[in-house]
């Protein structure tokens, strides 16, 4: 093993200042997943530690789903593959010490959901549309489906970005989103606004049009924020109105995806788009 540690100070906690020199090393890239780090008394060598302090250690880097833990012949400590599902719960862990607020998550929500709809719009492939056609078509009756579905639509979505980072990040908030949901004891008619909303980004991605696809998602994001935080009796997040013009056309506050039928039409200062050849229109409100 090229890579040397150094032994653990006086002043430190010894199975911490363990911790984080081989979490660093294998974050740096110093190895690979699967390869041997080393065994148990080569460790105790190298950071001259108890075989106790050592085994703490490595036992909160198990944890951590950093290495792998072998027994016998050929044993050791080996690299993991840290996965997307270990990289969230490791967040998730931490954010469960932290005030997360609807508001906020809504807020994060509308920074970047809204981009990446647009982007699966210019990408989207038949494959990619008969799988979100899907994910509607089975919705049921059942809250609990219901909402495991309505999670799938917006994580199918990051994915057709083929960027891994949006991809963690999107399952990271649909995972904390899903924790909120489920203590609201939402009624049905919640779900089947959240349908109704991922009808119309679908067709929306459907027609390529990346604008109307981004302001669809931005109006599900602000109308799903605004009902739980009114179920949870809390502050909820409100976009900032600006004139800026690409910043000003995405904004919920001025714009919304909306049928040929409904009422935004009878608003004075109206002015609209038809989304393709869809029954869609956007709808800007000239404030």
């Amino acid at each position: 093993m090229d890579t040397k540690f150094r032994a653990t100070k006086r002043i430190e906690k010894a199975s911490d200042n363990i911790v984080a020199q081989i979490r660093d090393s294998i974050l740096s890239g110093k190895f690979n997943p699967g390869e041997r780090l080393a065994n148990e008394k080569e460790l105790i060598e190298q950071f001259s530690v108890s075989k106790a302090t050592m085994r703490e250690a490595l036992r909160v880097l198990e944890v951590m789903g950093l290495i792998e833990i072998r027994k016998g012949i050929g044993g050791g400590v080996f690299i993991a593959e840290v996965g997307m599902k270990t990289t969230i719960y490791s967040i998730l862990n931490f954010l469960h010490f932290q005030t997360i607020s609807i508001r906020d998550i809504t807020f994060i929500r509308y920074l970047f959901e809204p981009t990446t709809a647009e982007i699966a719009a210019s990408k989207a492939q038949d494959k990619d549309i008969e799988h979100l056609e899907r994910t509607i078509l089975e919705y049921n009756n059942q809250v609990d489906s219901d909402l495991s579905k309505g999670i799938s639509f917006h994580r199918y979505i990051a994915r057709m970005t083929e960027n891994s980072i949006l991809i963690m990040t999107t399952d990271l908030i649909d995972n904390l989103l899903s924790s909120i949901k489920s203590k609201l004891n939402l009624e049905k008619e919640f779900y089947s606004k959240v349908r109704d909303s991922h009808k119309i980004i679908l067709e929306c991605i459907k027609q390529k049009d990346s604008i109307a696809s981004g302001i669809a998602m931005a109006n599900d994001i602000i109308e799903t924020g605004e009902y739980l935080s009114k179920i949870n009796n809390s502050e909820s997040f409100i976009p900032p109105k600006t004139k800026n013009e690409e910043r000003w056309i995405k904004s919920t506050s001025n714009a919304k995806v909306v049928f040929k039928d409904s009422p935004e039409f009878e608003k004075k200062g109206v002015f609209s788009r038809r989304v393709g050849s869809s029954e869609l229109y956007i709808v800007f409100l000239d404030e």
